[in-house]
């Protein structure tokens, strides 16, 4: 079967299937993602009816991109490595927060900007 495409307005060939849809929500499977539309469990190549190219394919091909400093993008690793920390009481081995059924709340990427931002300011290098 032949994927269906499409253009982006700057030209940017798009195919059209769950993937790229603005609709989808990804899920702890690689292999699926969750329609918002439909309220369903989708495979990414599958495509409706009601697909709707998503905003970041909107905007790809867009010449005013700006480029993230390498110290925020180390600092986000860093930050999302030490939500997956291991917790224990230091003596007796230390075991995963999941091990433990502990609930880790991730920060948002909202959250880790403006933090990274108060302490060492903007996210883009300046060119």
């Amino acid at each position: 079967m032949r994927l269906a495409r499409t253009e982006n307005t700057f030209g940017i060939q798009v195919n059209k299937l769950c993937a790229s849809c603005a609709y989808k929500d990804l899920t702890r499977a690689v292999s699926l993602r969750r329609c918002t539309k439909h309220g369903k469990d989708v495979r990414p190549r599958d495509v409706c009816e009601c697909w709707a190219m998503s905003e970041q394919l909107q905007l790809a091909g867009r010449t005013q991109g700006r480029v993230k400093r390498k110290e925020y993008l180390m600092y986000l690793v860093a930050v999302r490595e030490d939500e997956r920390l291991r917790v224990g009481d230091g003596t007796s081995g230390m075991a995963s927060a999941e091990q433990m059924g502990l609930k880790i709340k991730a920060k948002s990427i909202a959250q880790v900007r403006a933090e990274f931002e108060r302490e060492h300011g903007s996210i883009y290098v300046n060119i």
